[in-house]
């Protein structure tokens, strides 16, 4: 048997690395489902703009697009990532949920409300904030995300920050006036998204690439963007021909375009929505809703 002198320093050398294994596994284990991480201490501002109905090919290299391409060129560009359906509102409830059809699934912006994070939904042509009613115009509630949870409608602190696209309180008028929120998830109308040509006849790829080409660049002088902003733009699905997917669902092939000050490149990662959803969970530091929780649906973070 080894002398006590001996003895006692080989303990202290166990404890110290027992300790230090415990401390490594503790930050390599991934966060469990449904656990709420420690909120950043200093939000970054994140915005997401979904268009409509269009796959990556009909994007990129498309001389109907230039701006979308210039900003592709430009920034990060995701070369693998994927729709989940071809049911609009299905790919929009996952990007703030984590799932495509649980409407009393618990969603980001709950997540972000309680940790005191702010956000805002910015709808072109609502009639109105908090509208809950049937689409009108060119106004489409399937592309709105936000009306389809009680846990949103039924309280209207969270409700009423669903608003116009245009006028006081909307997003030009935020960005202008340094009063945007952390978090911007802002959807144009059906002349503007790529769903549908206005007039009949007319290109609507050219159209939403008009409509961005006459947006961001309000982004882009802002505070918001300087102070280290994100901009995500995505398609919900490609066309319905697309049944392809990544790891699950069938929405297709889709563009995704990351604008920072730090993006650039092609992204060779494959994923899709819920890996959208993932990344901007991570910035915020909240936890993992459904489906953003698997790896396996990518992680779009490392294009931020």
């Amino acid at each position: 048997m080894a002398p006590a002198s001996s003895a006692a320093p080989r303990t202290r050398w166990l404890r110290i690395c027992l300790t230090a294994l415990a401390v490594a596994l503790s930050v390599a284990a991934p966060p469990l489902l449904g656990v709420t991480r420690a909120a950043a201490a200093s939000p970054p501002n994140i915005m997401v703009i979904v268009e409509e109905n269009q796959g990556y090919s009909n994007i990129i290299g498309n001389a109907k697009a230039p701006y979308i391409n210039s900003l592709a060129s430009t920034y990060a560009s995701a070369t693998q990532w994927y729709g989940l359906t071809d049911n609009s509102l299905a790919d929009y409830v996952a990007l703030i949920s984590g799932t495509t059809g649980s409407y009393g699934s618990p969603t980001l912006v709950g997540e972000l409300a309680t940790a005191g994070i702010s956000w805002k939904a910015y709808i072109e042509d609502v009639p109105s904030a908090c509208y809950t009613g049937p689409g009108v115009g060119n106004y489409e509630k399937v592309h709105n995300p936000f009306v389809s949870f009680k846990s949103i409608t039924k309280n209207p602190a969270q409700c009423n920050r669903i608003v116009p696209f245009a006028g006081t309180g909307g997003f030009a008028s935020d960005l202008n006036g340094n009063t945007a929120p952390n978090f911007m998830f802002v959807v144009p109308n059906v002349c503007d998204d790529m769903h549908s040509a206005c007039p009949k006849g007319s290109n609507k790829i050219q159209a939403g690439d008009q409509w961005l080409q006459a947006n961001l660049p309000t982004v882009f002088g802002s505070q918001w963007y300087r102070s280290g902003g994100i901009v995500i733009i995505t398609w919900d699905s490609a066309t319905t021909a697309d049944k392809s997917g990544w790891n699950t669902g069938n929405g297709g092939h889709i563009p995704t375009i990351v604008i920072s000050a730090s993006s650039s490149g092609a992204f060779g990662y494959g994923g899709n929505h819920y890996g959208t959803l993932r990344a901007i969970e991570e910035e915020y530091g909240v936890g993992y809703l459904g489906q953003s929780s698997s790896a396996a649906n990518g992680d779009l973070k490392p294009a931020l």
